[in-house]
């Protein structure tokens, strides 16, 4: 195992001036700097970014956290965050760090999780993939100066987030699927719960549906709900645009044999997998992921909106 103490003797330096030369210690000359990294690279150094951390007081781990799951529904985990995480462990690997996941049944179940990351882990950065008021999480990691970034629009100005502009992914959908099937009764679906996400693609929507002088029409759906028996009692309906993915893979089967139009949100591996319409837009999860990391090593940014596309 080649360690510091190798690379000095071969450089003919102290153990101390290799370990700051290694570092970028601006009291090594430059000249002595070069020299101690090409030796470090002759012989195959790998510093131990772990080691290190710790000895700051901090482990080399970003603290992924999840949302609480509806105890209702069945589903398993929401494919858009996994996308998501997909974009943070590409680019915390560039940085030499490291994932670690919370997931509670219960809020208080979830604090307890991020409160051992930061204590018994060292964990002091976290990427949360949702927004929500009064997080207990949030109050947490605010009171005790950790580095956070929220995936989705906060309700508090002062925390930093990536998100896409919502109101304008709603818009977009709703225009492009009117467009692409000439409809007069588009209708949004989404959840009872009333994410901050669906509310701003809810007026997006609204504000489309408005500008061609059409009614909005909105359907709020819990996990028990039956989409084809309101479908039926509402045959004016000729076409939807979901909130989210998770909703519309809950009925992306029945409503195959309807053959109305649909436009739905985030083109990932299970969208790709049973969705046939054309009105896909890709909320691009992955540069989420990516930007929310980004922001966690780069505080003197507040927030990054990411770009939509439309496939």
């Amino acid at each position: 195992m080649v360690t510091i103490r190798t690379i000095a003797a071969k450089a003919g330096v102290s153990t101390s001036t290799a370990s700051r030369a290694l570092n970028d210690n601006p009291r090594i000359s430059s000249k002595t700097r070069q020299h101690v990294k090409q030796i470090a690279r002759e012989l195959g150094y790998r510093p131990n970014f772990s080691a290190r951390n710790l000895s700051r007081g901090e482990a080399n781990i970003i603290g992924v956290v999840f949302p609480i799951p509806d105890a209702k529904t069945t589903q398993p985990a929401n494919p858009f965050h996994i996308e998501i995480m997909w974009g943070i462990g590409k680019a915390i690997r560039r940085k030499n760090y490291e994932m670690m996941v919370a997931m509670g049944t219960n809020q208080a179940d979830l604090v307890r999780q991020v409160e051992a990351m930061a204590q018994q882990a060292k964990v002091h950065k976290f990427v949360l993939l949702y927004s929500q008021k009064d997080d207990p999480v949030v109050d947490y990691l605010r009171q005790h100066q950790l580095s956070y970034v929220i995936v989705g629009h906060p309700y508090n100005d002062l925390d930093s987030f990536v998100d896409n502009d919502n109101v304008a992914v709603g818009q977009a959908a709703t225009q492009r699927l009117c467009t692409l099937h000439k409809l007069h009764q588009p209708v949004f679906v989404q959840s009872t719960t009333d994410h901050s996400f669906e509310t701003d693609r809810r007026k997006g929507y609204e504000q489309a549906m408005q500008s061609k002088s059409l009614p909005p029409m909105v359907i709020k759906l819990s996990p028990q709900d039956d989409l084809m028996r309101w479908l039926a009692s509402h045959p004016e309906a000729d076409g939807l645009v979901f909130a989210d993915d998770v909703i519309y893979l809950r009925y992306a089967r029945q409503l195959k044999e309807t053959e109305l139009p649909v436009a739905c949100f985030n083109n990932s591996q299970w969208i790709k997998v049973v969705f046939s319409d054309q009105s896909v837009i890709d909320l691009q999860p992955q540069k989420l992921g990516a930007e929310a990391v980004k922001l966690l090593f780069n505080p003197r940014h507040h927030h990054i909106y990411v770009p939509y596309q439309v496939s």
